[in-house]
């Protein structure tokens, strides 16, 4: 499943904060062609709203909404975990409801799934493995167990853990220790977008470049019809009424849409 974890947003001096919760809502687009271009919207006749599970036809699409969950040939709402067969046992840790931290894996014998079992990390190399709790995983590392805090950057404790959940949360590894890239660090551009946060709950902040460089983005000046969706993380809008980039919470759609 596709995680969208929101707690809490952090405010730095006056950058732009963006997050999960205040990206557009579906009933925002106007048109039908609009409202097609987002992945968990559906037009019906005259207005776009949310897709129901059902009306997903994709496993891997249907897996990424945090509420639904693919049993067999079907997208529906997640129920529990002994409730799915998976022809494939390994599809069991991809199904459960994000919204309310349930997870699965397989059973240890046949295809059904099972509630995911969390266990306390071992003293030995064979049982330092999987997670202690919701964010800590077990990882042998320097002939000793380590428990490692997944939602920072400063926590990945060698390259590889960096690479592996730092990229996600958007770190780096420089000068030998796993930190988050900053807006400055983007040297191009096309890669001048957003900067995450120190944490998987925190939102991203919107950078832009100055002609020159990368900065931290004070406003949405710099964005325009093209990219302003996008580009915000959905948490803007393009009104083409006033010709500018406004906040989704705060955008109107026009009663009827000019063929």
């Amino acid at each position: 499943m596709k995680i969208f974890v929101l707690l809490c947003l952090l405010f730095l001096g006056h950058s732009i904060p963006v997050t999960f919760k205040d990206q557009c809502k579906c009933s925002k687009f106007p048109s039908e062609t609009t409202c097609l271009e987002q992945v968990n919207c559906i037009w019906n006749t005259s207005f776009c709203q949310d897709r129901s599970c059902s009306q997903y036809y994709n496993k891997d699409k249907c897996n990424a909404v945090s509420h639904c969950s693919w049993n067999i040939s079907n997208c529906t709402e997640f129920t529990k975990c002994t409730d799915y067969f998976m022809n494939d046992p390994f599809d069991c840790y991809k199904i459960g409801n994000q919204d309310l931290n349930q997870f699965c894996m397989p059973q240890e014998n046949g295809n059904y799934c099972k509630d995911y079992e969390l266990a306390p990390c071992g003293n030995f190399e064979d049982d330092c493995s999987g997670f202690q709790s919701q964010w800590n995983l077990c990882y042998w590392y320097k002939n000793s167990c380590n428990v490692v805090d997944i939602r920072y950057c400063d926590t990945q404790i060698n390259e590889e853990l960096c690479f592996i959940f730092g990229e996600g949360l958007g770190c780096q590894w420089k000068d030998n220790k796993c930190q988050m890239i900053t807006c400055s660090d983007y040297t191009t551009e096309s890669t001048c977008i957003l900067q995450r946060q120190n944490f998987i709950e925190d939102g991203p902040l919107l950078c832009m470049w100055d002609g020159t460089k990368c900065t931290e983005a004070k406003d949405v000046s710099h964005l325009d019809y093209s990219n302003c969706l996008v580009n915000s993380f959905y948490n803007y809008i393009w009104d083409s009424t006033k010709g500018v980039c406004v906040a989704c919470k705060d955008y109107t759609p026009p009663t009827s849409q000019t063929p």
